[in-house]
């Protein structure tokens, strides 16, 4: 019997995305399964995080059951001329300056990185997305824990295109193409995203580790 797997996110373009790539699982969110669950990430790398992630929501399923791997992602953009800026921090990039620990706005953050660029005296550069999946869990009875990562390669510019997708999606253009991840339709964004990278080698990993 295959596993469900539990996804450590409460952003629903996450989930939306993972549930499409991993179809041939049964995908539950943490949403469905605990009302409030506090997650401090302390962590100083994408890898860190995720991990962390995703032993937090390993550690509360053993109350709830037992037949779920849990799965959390940390990822973020990383642009060269920002010296690999905003990173971590790329949920709440436009908070960092002001302390505040919650994310911010995707329109906030995406106006904070464009005045970030344009103070470099530039106004594109290279970037890459990165995402880490941390994953813990049984499976047939033997506790695993593994870690996988997805890139994506392509330049980060300053004027928003598309209404598509979530977070820097509208000003990430990725290489090979002529326009942004928001003017991709779903279907092709999955097939050269970070996270599809990242959750293609975990899906690789499972059907093999289970002989499916």
């Amino acid at each position: 019997m295959n596993p469900k797997i539990l996804v450590g996110s409460s952003n629903e373009g996450k989930i939306k995305e993972i549930k499409q790539i991993l179809d041939q699982f049964e995908i539950i969110s943490n949403a469905e399964i605990f009302n409030t669950l506090e997650i401090v990430e302390n962590g100083d790398t994408f890898e860190k995080n995720a991990l962390l992630k995703a032993n937090i929501f390993y550690e509360a399923l053993n109350i709830v059951d037992e037949n779920l791997i849990a799965i959390a992602d940390d990822s973020g953009l990383c642009v060269d001329i920002l010296d690999g800026e905003p990173g971590i921090y790329s949920a709440r990039y436009a908070n960092l300056s002001s302390g505040i620990l919650e994310n911010a706005s995707d329109g906030e953050n995406i106006k904070h990185l464009i005045e970030n660029l344009h103070k470099k005296g530039v106004n594109s550069s290279n970037a890459r997305f990165v995402c880490m999946i941390g994953m813990i869990g049984k499976i047939e009875g033997k506790k695993v824990k593994k870690i996988f990562k997805g890139e994506l390669i392509g330049k980060i510019i300053d004027t928003p295109c598309g209404k598509n997708g979530f977070g820097y999606d509208p000003l990430f253009i990725p290489e090979g193409y002529e326009k942004s991840l928001s003017q991709m339709e779903d279907n092709e964004k999955n097939k050269i995203s970070h996270r599809k990278n990242a959750l293609e080698k975990f899906k690789y990993f499972l059907i093999n580790y289970l002989s499916i």
